[in-house]
């Protein structure tokens, strides 16, 4: 606090402009800050179909104290510009949040999807987006606690790490892979469970957090455990009438920041049959199902991830194989075709192709 204080007072009365960004996370006198200071041009640079500022008391939100100064402006009809090329993640991971939140507006920067394609992606089940139908998941809340969590969703979660790092040795590095819940219990069990099972301290490999917490950072690879399972029921106070519903993880907001913090892989944990309650929520899992990307998972966990399943999913869009080469020789190489990109290609064909090339150009 005595350090901001003293870069407040440093430029006092200096600024000719100012840039704010985040500007939709901060409340409104936060962002006075600069303009208490004179400034003649100020900049906001927000996105409002992501979290707002966490404000606890219900007081304050009640009486607006959660909107941003970019949103009270935008309401007031103050000009906006909206920056509509993305350049973090694969298209395929964005095309569900851009129809969704960005009324179709969102486009991809130059060559985006070949510099976010991985080699995890020739299984259909690592990405780009896939969505994994817990069956047998149960939200429960621990002793004492108003937090929810799924101890199934964790399991599976676990697994799924476990297999990506097996496949991918290098996601053990670098930190490179993020696992997101809505709710801090399931944080903490994840990461309880992720240092009993691995062996390691968890922040040393993977970021585990909070859907809150993981606002403005990106990933290679996003797991996303959403945690309630409650078949469309959830009690309702201490009485026996019940409802449907699924809490804050049907904030759009809240669904919009979880799935776009990954650049190459979203994985989405979670039971259809209770987030379908959801408008938003169920247009992604028909999404995913259109899109052949919706995995229903029972247990045991493990045959889900066995080799001979694994290969059923391999993503081989076009397979050639025994073609002989058209310059007479007599070697029959194949071309394994995974996803539209050549996977496969030996030294020997690939000096025969650029022979060719050469004399293509100087015949011509």
């Amino acid at each position: 606090m005595r350090k901001r204080r003293e870069r407040t007072e440093r430029i006092k009365g200096k600024l000719n402009s100012a840039i704010t960004k985040l500007n939709c996370e901060k409340v409104e006198p936060a962002t006075l800050v600069p303009l208490a200071n004179q400034c003649k041009k100020v900049f906001l640079v927000g996105d409002p179909a992501q979290l707002p500022a966490t404000v606890i008391s219900d007081v304050a939100k009640n009486h607006g104290y959660s909107t941003s100064l970019f949103e009270r402006l935008k309401l007031a009809g103050y000009p906006v510009i909206m920056l509509k090329t993305q350049y973090r993640m694969h298209p395929k991971i964005r095309s569900f949040p851009s129809k969704e939140f960005y009324e179709d507006s969102l486009e991809d920067g130059e060559d985006l999807e070949s510099r976010t394609e991985r080699a995890w992606h020739r299984y259909s089940c690592f990405g780009p987006f896939c969505f994994f139908d817990i069956h047998e998941g149960k939200e429960t809340k621990p002793p004492g606690s108003n937090s929810w969590i799924n101890v199934e969703e964790v399991d599976f979660v676990l697994f799924l790490y476990q297999k990506l790092v097996t496949l991918y040795p290098t996601l053990k590095s670098g930190n490179q892979v993020a696992i997101i819940s809505p709710y801090k219990q399931q944080v903490k069990l994840l990461a309880r469970g992720f240092e009993e099972t691995f062996g390691v301290s968890p922040e040393k490999v993977v970021d585990i957090c909070t859907v809150d917490g993981c606002q403005g950072r990106e990933k290679d690879i996003a797991i996303f455990s959403c945690v309630r399972a409650n078949d469309g029921e959830v009690n309702k106070g201490k009485g026996e009438t019940k409802g449907k519903g699924i809490g804050f993880v049907d904030d759009k907001r809240r669904l919009n920041v979880g799935i776009t913090r990954a650049k190459s892989a979203v994985l989405v944990v979670g039971s259809a049959s209770t987030l379908k309650w959801s408008e938003q929520w169920v247009k992604l899992v028909e999404s995913a199902d259109k899109n052949h990307s919706l995995f229903k998972v029972s247990k045991p966990y493990s045959s889900f991830f066995s080799d001979e399943s694994l290969k059923s999913m391999q993503d081989r869009k076009e397979e050639l194989s025994q073609v002989t080469r058209p310059d007479g020789g007599g070697t029959d190489w194949t071309i394994e075709n995974v996803g539209g990109k050549l996977m496969t290609m030996t030294m020997e064909m690939l000096t025969w192709t650029m022979q060719v090339s050469m004399r293509t150009r100087l015949d011509s």
